[in-house]
């Protein structure tokens, strides 16, 4: 099998060192600087596919839901597809021989516009328009996109989040419904007032990592978002009741939500959010030509040109 070949090639590989592994979802910046970082997450995930493959109940207790053996295949096949690109682009790593394997590994602003035309007209791009597979390209690409908006609704639900008051420096109060995500992150992980089955410093990490794809529109390595995933799972436990319907606390014993809310808007982060922040004294741009669009199309059966 394909995928168990390079995983016993990484074993063997001097930059993967198991013993320093403890489990955590990596730092994504540190991640980027130091690519062998990746190595430990992808034998872990890896070996968990490969014993699904024979028995997809193994993978329940991780992915948070049976998988059929379809699903556990497919992800068995892009996995070894992405080790493939990850050793193409990083030959410092020498991971599995010399071989050069291309890959897309971004969408491009054409693609994006046109899948959002494609949802608007889906009968129409369904029959007529060549897409070349670019949907699921982008319901694979967008996995860290629709897992930061879970963690956001998921810190929605734990704290009771309904709006904020913003007072600004020219005297106005702003209502708003945008939720400070990190903010309340940052403040979960100093504080000890919610009950939370996953930590907050592991969270913080997933959510980082998930707010990627937003601004490049890049790739990501499907076992990061297998960690993602299943690190999450349990995050979402308690949301499984036999009665639908059920308010979820996850405020500590003895702790009531207007201690919580009073915590929140004292902390420094929230009464006085610019007091020792480091603010951006200047911004310079570096551009390329190498950068701009080039022209592309999908093909339209209606007519021989490209939309």
């Amino acid at each position: 099998m394909e995928l168990k070949n390079y995983i016993d090639l990484i074993k063997c590989n001097p930059k993967y060192k198991s013993k320093d592994f403890k489990g955590n979802f990596p730092n994504p910046s540190s991640i980027k600087d130091k690519p062998h970082q990746h190595l430990n997450i992808i034998v872990e995930q890896a070996e968990r596919v490969i014993a699904a493959i024979d028995d997809p109940s193994l993978y329940m207790d991780h992915i948070g839901i049976l998988p059929t053996s379809v699903d556990v295949n497919s992800i068995a096949k892009i996995f070894a597809s992405d080790i493939k690109q990850f050793a193409t682009e990083n030959p410092d790593l020498k991971l599995i021989g010399n071989n050069l394997y291309l890959a897309q590994n971004q969408l491009p602003s054409y693609t994006l516009f046109r899948l959002s035309r494609s949802r608007l007209l889906p009968d129409t791009y369904d029959n007529y328009i060549e897409f070349l597979g670019q949907k699921n390209v982008f319901s694979l690409y967008s996995v860290p996109f629709i897992v930061r908006l879970a963690i956001e609704s998921k810190l929605k639900g734990m704290v009771g989040f309904k709006s904020s008051e913003i007072r600004l420096s020219d005297g106005q109060i702003k209502i708003s419904n945008e939720f400070p995500a990190l903010k309340i992150i940052n403040f979960l992980i100093s504080s000890d007032l919610i009950e939370s089955p996953m930590s907050f410093k592991e969270l913080k990490k997933i959510y980082n990592w998930s707010c990627g794809f937003v601004h490049t529109g890049k790739k990501e390595y499907i076992w990061l978002s297998l960690k993602a995933v299943s690190s999450l799972n349990v995050l979402f436990s308690k949301d499984y009741n036999q009665y639908y319907g059920r308010r979820i606390s996850y405020l500590k014993s003895g702790v009531t939500l207007a201690q919580l809310q009073s915590a929140i808007n004292s902390s420094p982060s929230f009464s006085k959010p610019s007091e020792n922040k480091v603010v951006e004294e200047a911004i310079m741009l570096e551009l390329s030509e190498d950068e701009f669009d080039e022209t592309s199309g999908f093909g339209d059966k209606r007519k021989a040109q490209n939309i």
